[in-house]
């Protein structure tokens, strides 16, 4: 977090979000930025409504003219069907308010310019012959797909007071976690479709919308925050005792995100483990240093280490059988996309985390081996992940499904 920027909490992200600067405009008219740049506004000040046609725009509204999966210019697109411009003049007609909700972060990364998507966007509302207020995430934090950044800054700012009514309000969008059918590949990602059930909008892919086609299959992800179970028991076996021995260590095995540290700290450091952790402390060799030192000291040692592989263990395993003291194995039972979950809560909460990208979970995930007895662990145990809650507002953010794919 950049020197001298206010921590946000969890109620900022659904109540006061970060406002645009007065007067801070891009060089087209009718756009504003957020002041952390990462939210375009078209048309803040356009009417409002309590009824909301919320729509995506590649391949929701447009397509490439050239047929590739990705524009090859600002100018390369054609509306996807005849059909879109006079459905959404009916819905106008109808008042409805019209707004886009669009992903755009190669924004972010340069591979797009401000200047580009603005124009073209124009161009787009201009063919397409309605009012349109458009939102455009340009990065990949709060703002983006299917986190409810955007809609939150649309209903606190940007629609004139006026509550929207989710029943009477759609949203429709192409990544709709649909699987391969035929020459027609799966879509790329969950996000538009989990985007609507976050905010609590009835959903709709491009072609039940505009082209009236039955409901169509899809998906949804493994991994669903809404399910993680609050009630579990913290250890498997419910017979395990910590600590386990008069003096013991204890080698934690789990993927980043997967709650070790934070188990670490509540539930092992006040029973006066000493915690030897590696992104901390700087090396594996400094962390067996330190369990020896405390060792002969008579203090009991957790290491908060990922742990994925034979060798990683080994290290701690051998030093502690040189000591003398039994070693004991603790994996938590918590999945790759549920670590890769909570470490996006905790970008979104404003938790002092480092962001972990998903090479570092891709790179645990090909060098684990399950655990065994046979390494010399005096026992294994499995932990279960228990979230923990300040206040209803950061259960309310937990419970959403805030991966795209």
């Amino acid at each position: 977090m950049p020197r001298g920027q206010k921590k946000r909490s969890i109620d900022d992200y659904f109540s006061n979000p970060k406002k645009a600067k007065a007067g801070e405009t891009s060089a087209t008219g009718g756009w504003e930025k957020s002041t952390n740049g990462d939210l375009l506004v078209y048309q803040k000040n356009m009417s409002s409504s309590e009824k909301i046609a919320g729509y995506d725009m590649d391949g929701t509204l447009i397509a490439t003219q050239s047929g590739k999966v990705f524009a090859t210019s600002y100018d390369d697109w054609k509306i996807l069907y005849s059909e879109v411009p006079g459905k959404l003049k009916k819905l106008h007609d109808s008042g409805y308010k019209i707004v886009i909700f669009t992903n755009q972060a190669g924004i972010g990364t340069g591979k797009h310019t401000v200047e580009g998507i603005q124009k073209k966007i124009e161009s787009i509302i201009q063919k397409l012959g309605v009012p349109i207020q458009v939102f455009v995430s340009t990065g990949k934090g709060e703002y983006r797909k299917p986190a409810i950044g955007m809609w939150n800054f649309f209903q606190n700012e940007a629609n004139g007071g006026v509550e929207v009514d989710l029943d009477k309000s759609i949203y429709v969008g192409d990544a709709a976690g649909r699987p391969a059918e035929g020459k027609k590949k799966k879509d790329f990602s969950f996000s538009d479709r989990l985007f609507a059930l976050n905010v609590g909008l009835k959903f709709y892919t491009p072609e039940e919308h505009f082209l009236d086609v039955k409901t169509q299959a899809f998906n949804m992800p493994d991994f669903d925050p809404r399910e993680v179970d609050a009630s579990l028991p913290l250890y498997d076996p419910l017979t395990t005792k910590v600590p386990g021995h008069k003096l013991e260590v204890i080698i934690l095995v789990g993927f980043p995100g997967s709650g070790k540290s934070f188990f670490c700290s509540t539930h092992l450091v006040p029973l006066g483990y000493v915690s030897a952790n590696r992104d901390t402390i700087g090396s594996w060799q400094k962390c067996i240093s330190l369990m020896e030192k405390s060792l002969k000291d008579g203090k009991h040692v957790v290491i908060d280490n990922t742990n994925p592989d034979l060798d990683s263990r080994k290290r701690y395993i051998e030093a502690a059988k040189k000591c003398g003291v039994p070693v004991r194995c603790f994996i938590f039972a918590t999945s790759k996309d549920h670590s890769r979950h909570n470490n996006k809560f905790r970008e979104f909460s404003g938790e002092d985390h480092s962001k972990v990208s998903d090479m570092v979970f891709n790179m645990y995930k090909s060098k684990y081996v399950e655990p065994t007895l046979k390494e010399g662990f005096h026992d294994i145990v499995k932990v279960n992940f228990i979230p923990h809650f300040k206040n209803k507002s950061e259960e309310k953010l937990y419970r959403m499904f805030l991966l795209e794919k």
